[in-house]
């Protein structure tokens, strides 16, 4: 019996497929993975891919849930983390993490309620940082804290996406760099400016 067998009757197969797409994926980019690369990374048939996966769509849609995963305990980050780590933390995991980052806020996997698994991870993302606003300012009510953390969240994540698009231009002496180059490098690394601001 050979090994792709073995571990598919065994009952590893699913977590080999899953960690395969996923290492795919953060090396080359969702849209260059298919299910049948996957299953010669795996090396097994298409045949025995398909009895996990019907679809590139829901392979994705696990690699999706695995994704918020590592990307909710990197931000989490240690005990300690307080909501300028945590926001410094989401930087970081979308600018080392491109392509994983990427999947996370894509259209990739378009029916989310075909898998409540990615609500459930996503909505698990969002209250992080709104009980890091929370535990920031006690005097917020809960309209006004989920309102500060939605601010948040759309600069991490408009920033993070500008920056990936400008890579070059960022890597440009200041002198050199396009006015809103400029101001994007200028938001980047003055984070925590800007959350104190909101408060």
């Amino acid at each position: 019996m050979n090994t792709a067998n073995n571990n598919y009757h065994h009952g590893n197969l699913s977590d080999e497929i899953l960690n395969s797409a996923y290492n795919f994926v953060s090396e080359n980019g969702y849209a260059a993975m298919s299910l049948r690369t996957i299953a010669e990374n795996c090396d097994v048939s298409a045949t025995a891919i398909y009895r996990h996966y019907e679809t590139k769509e829901h392979l994705l849609a696990d690699v999706v849930v695995k994704g918020f995963i590592e990307f909710n305990i990197f931000v989490e980050g240690n005990p300690e983390a307080n909501i300028f780590d945590k926001c410094d933390n989401y930087l970081r995991f979308a600018f080392e993490n491109k392509n994983i980052y990427d999947l996370l806020f894509s259209q990739s996997v378009v029916e989310f309620l075909k898998f409540p698994k990615i609500l459930k991870v996503a909505d698990s993302s969002f209250q992080t940082l709104l009980e890091s606003v929370k535990e920031h300012d006690r005097s917020l009510n809960d309209l006004s804290a989920s309102n500060k953390a939605i601010h948040i969240w759309s600069f991490l994540h408009g920033i993070s996406s500008i920056s990936k698009k400008m890579d070059v231009a960022l890597a440009l002496p200041s002198s050199e760099m396009p006015i809103p180059v400029r101001s994007v490098k200028r938001a980047r690394d003055n984070l925590r400016q800007f959350v104190e601001d909101l408060f």
